[in-house]
């Protein structure tokens, strides 16, 4: 090491320039507690010895650790998602969707600034990134913190930060020319992994396998590192995103399918989109009210374990959403004023789909902004 830095010193004294000693650093690469000492030297400077440094934006721990890292990312997307809100990119002023594009463009791609390279994340770490994701999520909407986060996440169309991650470690794979040297490099790893040369590796290579064993694409990997071919970057871009995106689906789908509280949100929100309230709300933005108090009731809907008692009509129920839109005595005016606007949509067969339907149904249907009724265009708008 000692030689090729007296290679650097002499080639920056041949050209008339000089590296800073003090701005240099050494690593030295190990999971064992040993104390060593830095004896390399460049100028006749002796070069400090740390346990971590930043290099190109990247922070690079000596013991393999990225606690630190991932606490930086947590500390910058928080921060500068709450400095863009505050700065008036606001869902007071703002439609939460165009809020949402904003703060994913700056402060996701400042917080994660990186993270292709990142590996060996812990469980732990990766709880972290995502409760500042979710945070960020319930900012933008405006929701408690208590909120589920299964609801405020799939309300807004957003995916989970570890697939933000791997959708970058993966899209950008094997783009190189097989002629570049970080080309040449991760496949020399790569063979390495495939036929475990290293006992106990570590680093991009593993991570990507797990991430690709996780979406089902590992034929990809294996065949290229067989036969060398591997798909063009639009169509390896299109496989990459169908198969996070329908493994996200998938597991958010079976959570929220296990747990009771999620029983009437499943049936007003099927999906990780854009719930309509939110669409409709930028196509109109005079709605952008409304929209927001159907957001807030989609995010606290649930069944009680019991019947409640209503102190305003004195009637039990069991879900105060359903009771407030089909049986309380107390809001009958109110609800007077929603049957005539039901009933000023064209044709009056809707008004009769809707009467028809449970109390259940008839909530789901009012949450959801969306009918099983097949109405016109100009009807379908007015009803959303």
């Amino acid at each position: 090491m000692q030689h090729l830095i007296n290679i650097c010193q002499t080639f920056s004294e041949k050209w008339a320039f000089k590296f800073s000693p003090t701005k240099s650093n050494v690593l030295r690469y190990s999971k064992k507690n040993k104390n060593v000492t830095s004896n390399l030297t460049l100028y006749d400077d002796i070069i400090p010895l740390v346990t971590s440094a930043k290099h190109v934006g990247i922070l690079l721990n000596c013991k393999f650790r990225s606690m630190d890292q991932t606490l930086n990312a947590c500390r910058v997307l928080r921060s500068t998602a709450l400095s863009v809100l505050n700065s008036g990119i606001h869902p007071s002023i703002l439609n939460p969707l165009t809020c949402s594009k904003i703060i994913l463009q700056i402060c996701y791609s400042k917080a994660l600034y990186g993270c292709e390279l990142w590996n060996n994340l812990t469980q732990t770490e990766l709880t972290m990134l995502e409760r500042s994701h979710r945070f960020v999520c319930k900012i933008i909407q405006g929701l408690p913190k208590r909120t589920r986060s299964d609801k405020c996440t799939s309300l807004l169309g957003w995916f989970s930060v570890e697939s933000i991650i791997n959708r970058c470690k993966l899209g950008r794979l094997c783009r190189l020319k097989s002629s570049a040297l970080p080309k040449r490099r991760m496949i020399s790893r790569l063979m390495e992994f495939k036929h475990k040369c290293v006992p106990e590796q570590l680093g991009f290579i593993p991570d990507i396998y797990k991430a690709a064993e996780k979406y089902n694409i590992t034929d990809y990997i294996v065949n290229f590192a067989n036969t060398g071919s591997f798909p063009s970057k639009k169509l390896w871009s299109v496989i990459v995103n169908q198969n996070i995106n329908a493994s996200e689906e998938t597991w958010w789908s079976y959570r929220i399918s296990c747990d009771n509280d999620f029983y009437m949100f499943r049936h007003i929100h099927s999906a990780i989109k854009p719930h309509k309230a939110w669409t409709i709300a930028k196509q109109f933005p005079e709605l952008r009210v409304s929209a927001k108090y159907v957001i807030d009731l989609c995010s606290i809907v649930r069944y009680e374990d019991e019947h409640l008692l209503c102190d305003k009509c004195g009637k039990f129920f069991l879900n105060i959403v359903e009771h407030l839109l089909v049986s309380c005595d107390f809001i009958q005016d109110k609800r007077d004023d929603l049957w005539q606007d039901i009933i000023n949509i064209n044709p009056i067969q809707f008004s009769v789909f809707m009467d028809s339907l449970s109390a259940h149904e008839f909530t789901t249907t009012i949450l959801s902004c969306n009918t099983s009724y097949k109405l016109e265009n100009e009807e379908l708008t007015f009803f959303l």
